[in-house]
């Protein structure tokens, strides 16, 4: 069965983006957080010799937890705006994706 895809609901697009960068962004903090937070600090003890500044870098590193998932969300979702709204504009012109569709049967339990 072939269809096409010629509408996409712009804000239901935009929240599932926004979900989705934002489940990025917990990744991407938890990264800074655990991983590169540390690696950072110490090469600035090897280099600086001091610990001036420790402090408010590890607190920072775990704020990433908190901001990045936000900052990601709402790009994700102003993005996924434009892109929805972009996509229902071109395929109004082009006729849409067109996608084959197989019928499976549902497994039982």
């Amino acid at each position: 069965m072939v269809t096409r895809l010629r509408h996409v609901a712009v804000m239901q697009f935009a929240l599932v983006a926004a979900v989705v960068y934002a489940l990025i962004g917990v990744i991407l903090g938890l990264v800074w957080w655990l991983v590169l937070g540390p690696i950072i600090i110490a090469g600035m003890k090897a280099t600086a010799g001091g610990t001036a500044g420790m402090g408010a870098l590890t607190g920072i590193g775990f704020l990433a937890i908190i901001v990045f998932p936000i900052c990601y969300g709402i790009i994700g979702f102003i993005g996924g705006l434009l892109y929805a709204a972009l996509y229902n504009l071109a395929a109004g012109w082009t006729g849409g994706i067109e996608m084959t569709f197989e019928q499976v049967p549902v497994a039982t339990v």
